[in-house]
């Protein structure tokens, strides 16, 4: 997220997303994670999910790809970390998914702009998926295989593909951690 420096200087309406902290303290990786809700209403009685276009189903259907997936001999499961984060979104967008925020009681409240797709937003999930899409065939040429993984073979942030033996199914994995770094995405688990 990016401070808003001159609230005041916006030719539109902003809005402010409200949002909050969900603890786990038994959780390993994120203790920590924050809530928006952009289905929230404004004064005028809609929310900035009831405003936005969510985009075209992409998302493969569950039944197809776990059908794929055990067409393979060797197999492996994958997961685009943070994928949300990793995609930016366009300047004159960003006004939309604005926050107060303040590390502490005592500081003032700050307004801050979410300056990548967020959890929680009506499109998000078209958008993430869109974007992986488009990776895919912008890198087609050069990762042919993990292309058509990243086409068939992904649901919202899990890969899970393989091949017939271990050579080509770590030959595969490589590619589609080479693909997925072409885009600034990284694979883990």
């Amino acid at each position: 997220m990016e401070r808003v420096t001159d609230p005041a200087d916006c030719d539109i309406n902003p809005y402010y997303i409200p949002h909050h902290c969900v603890v786990k303290k038994k959780a390993t990786t994120t203790k920590c994670r924050v809530v928006f809700d952009a289905s929230c209403k404004t004064t005028s009685g809609r929310s900035l999910n009831d405003t936005l276009l969510i985009g075209q189903k992409l998302h493969q259907d569950v039944p197809e790809v776990l059908l794929r997936f055990r067409l393979n001999k060797i197999v492996f499961t994958a997961d685009v970390k943070m994928m949300y984060r990793y995609i930016n979104l366009r300047l004159q967008d960003r006004d939309f998914q604005r926050i107060l925020w303040r590390n502490s009681i005592s500081d003032p409240i700050e307004e801050y702009r979410l300056c990548t797709v967020t959890f929680g937003i009506a499109s998000s999930p078209f958008l993430a998926l869109r974007t992986l899409r488009q990776l895919a065939l912008d890198e087609a040429k050069s990762f042919p295989r993990a292309s058509q993984v990243l086409l068939t073979s992904v649901f919202v942030d899990d890969v899970v593909s393989g091949a017939d033996t271990l050579p080509e199914a770590l030959a595969l994995q490589r590619e589609l951690t080479a693909i997925c770094k072409a885009g600034t995405f990284e694979l883990r688990k």
